[in-house]
C-alpha cells in the first residue's frame, strides 16, 4: 500500500549521494520521527530544490511510496528567518544531529524532541555559551527517551544531594556521597561536587567549573548509551 504524507514539518540531519544527481535524505519529522527518503535529480545543478534541502533549516515537506525508502515529492523551506550558525555554534549543530541519529530509532515520534530540536538550533545561534545549550539538550534528550538521570538524591542513601558534598556518579543508578576521607583515593569513577549536580538540575550552569564537572558527567552518561563508536561530530571541535 503506497503512503502519502503531505506538508510535515521536518529537519534534514544527513543525506548521502545516491547515483548521478539523487540523494537519500535522513529527515527528523514531527509527526513521523526520523525516517530516509530518496530525493531523485535534487543534486542536479538545475534542480530548484538543491539549496532548500539543507541541513539545520526548518522545511515542510511531503513524500510518497512503499516500504522504507518513499521519495520526497515537496519541500519548501519552513520559516523565513533560519538559525545563524557559524563559528563553533556550526559545529555544535552538527553534534546535535549526531546525537538524534545515533539515540533516536526509526519512526519512533518525538515531538517533544523535535521541538527541542528546533528551539536549540535557534538558541545556539544567538548564545553566549555553546557549552551551556549542549549540556541542556543533552540532558532534556536523554529524559524524552526515557534516560533521566538522578541530579537530587544520594542514589544509595535517598538524601537529597548537599552542595557542599562531592559525589561518585554511577550510569542508571546516581551520585553516591563521598566522606571526605574518600575525596582524593578515588580513580576509576568520575567524581563529582554537589553544588554543580545541583545546579545542573537547575538549569544553571553560571560558572567554568560548573560547566566542566558537568560536561564530563554527561560524556560519561552519554558513552553508556552510544556504545563504542566515537561520535565523529566531536572532531569538528578540533
Amino acid at each position: 500500500m503506497t503512503m502519502r504524507v503531505d506538508v510535515q514539518p521536518a529537519y534534514i540531519l544527513h543525506h548521502y549521494d545516491y547515483r548521478d544527481t539523487s540523494q537519500i535524505i535522513e529527515l527528523f519529522t514531527r509527526d513521523y520521527g526520523r525516517l530516509s527518503v530518496i530525493s531523485r535529480g535534487t543534486r542536479g545543478a538545475k534542480s530548484k530544490l538543491k539549496s532548500v534541502l539543507q541541513v539545520f533549516r526548518p522545511l515542510h515537506v511531503s513524500w510518497s511510496g512503499k516500504g522504507d525508502l518513499p521519495a520526497l515529492t515537496m519541500a519548501e523551506s519552513a520559516e523565513s528567518r533560519l538559525p545563524q550558525l557559524s563559528g563553533k555554534a556550526l559545529p555544535s549543530a552538527f553534534y546535535l544531529n549526531e546525537l538524534l541519529m545515533r539515540l533516536l530509532h526509526r519512526h519512533d515520534v518525538h515531538e517533544d524532541i523535535f521541538d527541542l530540536y528546533h528551539q536549540s538550533l535557534y538558541t545556539l545561534a544567538a548564545a553566549d555559551h555553546l557549552e551551556v545549550t549542549l549540556r541542556l539538550f543533552e540532558k532534556q534528550l536523554l529524559n524524552c527517551l526515557g534516560f533521566g538521570i538522578n541530579l537530587d538524591t544520594d542514589a544509595e542513601s535517598g538524601e537529597p544531594v548537599d552542595e557542599t558534598g562531592h559525589y561518585v556518579y554511577y550510569i542508571e543508578h546516581g551520585p553516591v556521597a563521598l566522606k571526605p576521607e574518600e575525596q582524593h583515593s578515588i580513580t576509576h569513577h568520575l567524581v563529582i561536587k554537589g553544588k554543580s549536580l545541583l545546579a545542573f538540575d537547575r538549569n544553571q550552569l553560571d560558572t567554568d567549573d560548573t560547566r566542566k564537572e558537568v560536561k564530563s558527567l554527561m560524556r560519561l552518561v552519554l558513552s553508556y548509551y552510544l556504545g563504542d563508536k566515537p561520535l565523529k561530530s566531536r572532531e569538528l571541535f578540533r
